[in-house]
């Protein structure tokens, strides 16, 4: 038994007609007649009854439809990753990346690994996400490299490469009565509307963890994104601590002066440690970590 003649059997089956079926699957009809009499042959039970010109399915023709389908197209799911393992292997690079970047950062780390001769040929698909989330690509082998923040639960399956660091500042709507305050202290952020992160962001528990320091339970109103954070607050919907990047609405916006807010965010680049990586992706981490010299 073969994947033709599976294929040939479930067609001719759909169609219940030979010529037609003959003629979608581009065979001569003897060729096709003879290839569903072998299959017969060797199941040792008949698959179709002839009514005039059309082909009605037996009882056990029916039963045994099921089963062609479900192997064709487990084939087909081989066939799709076996080309998903070859481009893997051959140039294709996937990966995820936080919000709070340089808006500069991910297009001119692709340009500048693209113009390198060998890397010609390679393509990149990459997505924005949640370091929860981007974590759980990884482990789920969705992608290869995730630009992110330290997760906060360590897994001993991921290797993180520190990057960049940016710090985090405190921002107001220009509007904000605290931009009227040449310096802000923690008590003075208390009944105030608040803009924090989403749960599958590591800098929330970074940033809940400086809170608790502080002994500050702030009036969070809303949680998002990142880049909808800025847009929240420069609406004037609240102050909200952000990672300093060169997307700041700084003409709605003001970075306030806050001496107690020393923190910093750190972007790794995390992968899998216990994965070998396909020669491609082995040269994108290397001009990844060599950018940082």
């Amino acid at each position: 038994m073969t994947l033709n003649q599976l294929r040939y059997f479930v067609k001719v089956a759909e169609n219940g007609h030979l010529t037609r079926s003959a003629q979608e699957l581009m065979l001569a009809q003897p060729s096709l007649t003879q290839a569903i009499r072998k299959l017969e042959e060797e199941l040792r039970f008949p698959l179709f009854l002839k009514k005039g010109r059309i082909l009605l399915l037996t009882k056990e023709g029916g039963m045994f439809l099921k089963y062609a389908k479900e192997v064709l197209d487990s084939a087909a799911r081989a066939e799709d990753a076996a080309a998903h393992i070859f481009e893997d292997r051959n140039g294709l690079i996937r990966f995820m990346h936080t919000e709070p970047l340089p808006q500069y950062f991910i297009p001119d780390l692709i340009r500048g690994f693209l113009e390198q001769p060998e890397n010609k040929d390679v393509r990149v698909e990459c997505d924005i996400a949640g370091t929860g989330t981007i974590v759980e690509a990884l482990l789920q082998e969705e992608i290869t490299f995730g630009f992110c923040s330290d997760p906060p639960v360590p897994d001993q399956r991921l290797q993180l490469y520190p990057l960049i660091s940016q710090p985090i500042v405190l921002v107001a709507a220009k509007t904000d009565p605290l931009c009227g305050l040449e310096m802000v202290t923690p008590q003075d952020l208390v009944r105030r509307p608040c803009i924090s992160y989403a749960s599958n962001s590591a800098l929330r528990k970074q940033l809940d963890s400086i809170c608790e320091k502080w002994n500050l339970y702030p009036d969070i109103r809303y949680r998002s994104s990142a880049v909808q954070i800025n847009h929240l607050v420069a609406r004037g919907l609240g102050w909200a601590f952000v990672v300093h990047t060169d997307n700041l609405q700084t003409d709605k916006i003001a970075v306030l002066n806050m001496p107690e807010l020393t923190m910093s965010r750190t972007t790794y680049l995390a992968m899998r440690a216990d994965r070998e990586l396909a020669p491609a992706a082995e040269r994108f981490r290397k001009y990844v970590l060599g950018r940082r010299n």
